[in-house]
């Protein structure tokens, strides 16, 4: 029946692309593109590179294709629909510029063949980042390649490496190289040795700074290899780092969360909480300084005495498999939900992370696209 219903909609969609094709002749306004500029504007995207293929476009690039496409006279659309066709997510685009589909149903369709605009987008996540700064910050890279953590050493892609330095200059190579070191070397520290010398690190080596999506109410969580590269980052950009990092070290998830918390003076809040074997009063990894208790960035201390002296509120806890609701007295409770689900922008951050993490956690990370009908999701893959 699912065959059948396919053929019925490739037919009606050819139908439609007939139709529509000989209406929108003379639509283009402004001059008229020719192909060779089109298909120069789709590179400029990096539409039809293999390094785009799991990623969608902006509302503005979308615009941009859209007027672009109308300005092509009808041959020219004909060449550059037969040159891209082998090339999935460009001939799922041309069809969408051919028919006028909005950017937001756009945006749906992409999601379902696997486009899932993470990082690059406003779609799916809201997180606002430009293509400029996605690949200089190496996200175009981040799922690409093997896996960079096994049997307790980390090692950094060459191409990684090589790509940093060459869109971010020396500084973010060797910011990668002293990440790596310290990862390697520190594997058989005891657990607080471990936190004090990963949040030393990040505070040495990463500047504050505001996130890149707040001036229009976005959120974005960077991976630790985008904080790297970048030099910078707000305090769910070091909490995702101080985490990863952790992990990379031997840390189990159990042991680790990502804290969600409400701060007197900052409002919500990103840190890292690290709780001890059988303890329920974690240590706070924290990227801000505590004026009350006299203490610059990287000191760490207990949950209980943050909340006395810096009246911090926890609220939630998200690692790779949990979401907690912080209750009286450090008491957790689990909720029912996927924290990806909960914190999309820490889902973003977590499948940039995915090569990074050890691989017994990889299978948790293939993140649903929460845009597709519930009947097409795995829901083994949804609660843990």
């Amino acid at each position: 029946m699912k065959k059948l219903w396919l053929c019925v909609a490739l037919a009606l969609s050819a139908a439609l692309v007939n139709s529509l094709f000989a209406q929108m002749e003379g639509m283009g306004a402004g001059k008229e593109f020719t192909t060779g500029e089109f298909n120069n504007l789709l590179r400029e995207l990096d539409l039809n590179e293999n390094t785009q293929k799991n990623f969608s476009i902006t509302k503005d690039e979308y615009k941009q294709l859209l007027d672009a496409w109308n300005s092509l006279p009808e041959d020219a659309r004909l060449s550059v629909q037969n040159e891209n066709k082998k090339k999935d997510f460009t001939t799922m685009l041309l069809f969408d510029l051919f028919v006028g589909t909005s950017w937001e149903k756009h945006i749906k369709k992409a999601g379902k063949y696997g486009a899932k605009g993470i990082s690059i987008t406003v779609s799916r996540y809201k997180n606002l980042i430009t293509l400029k700064n996605a690949r200089r910050t190496l996200v175009d890279l981040l799922q690409q390649g093997s896996h960079m953590f096994g049997e307790g050493r980390l090692v950094v892609s060459d191409h990684i490496k090589r790509q940093a330095e060459k869109r971010a200059g020396g500084k973010a190579l060797k910011r990668l190289n002293k990440w790596e070191t310290l990862i390697n070397r520190h594997q058989n520290d005891a657990d607080f040795e471990k936190l004090k010398v990963v949040v030393d690190f990040f505070k040495d080596q990463i500047n504050v700074a505001r996130d890149w999506g707040k001036t229009k109410g976005n959120d974005y969580w960077q991976s630790p290899i985008e904080t790297l590269v970048r030099g910078k980052g707000d305090c769910d950009d070091f909490a995702m780092a101080h985490y990863v990092s952790l992990r990379l070290l031997g840390i189990p998830a159990e042991q680790l969360r990502i804290g969600i918390v409400q701060h007197p003076y900052l409002g919500g809040h990103g840190v890292v909480f690290f709780y001890p074997p059988n303890e329920r009063d974690p240590w706070v990894l924290d990227s801000m300084a505590s004026d009350r208790l006299g203490a610059g960035m990287g000191k760490v201390f207990r949950l209980s005495v943050r909340m006395k002296f810096d009246e911090m509120k926890p609220l939630w806890g998200i690692n790779e498999k949990v979401m907690t609701e912080f209750q009286e007295n450090l008491n957790e409770a689990i909720l029912p939900v996927d924290p990806r689900e909960a914190f999309p922008a820490f889902a973003t951050a977590l499948a940039n992370s995915q090569r990074l993490l050890p691989t017994e956690d990889v299978r948790t990370l293939a993140y649903t696209n929460t845009i597709q009908e519930n009947e097409e999701r795995d829901d083994s893959s949804s609660i843990y």
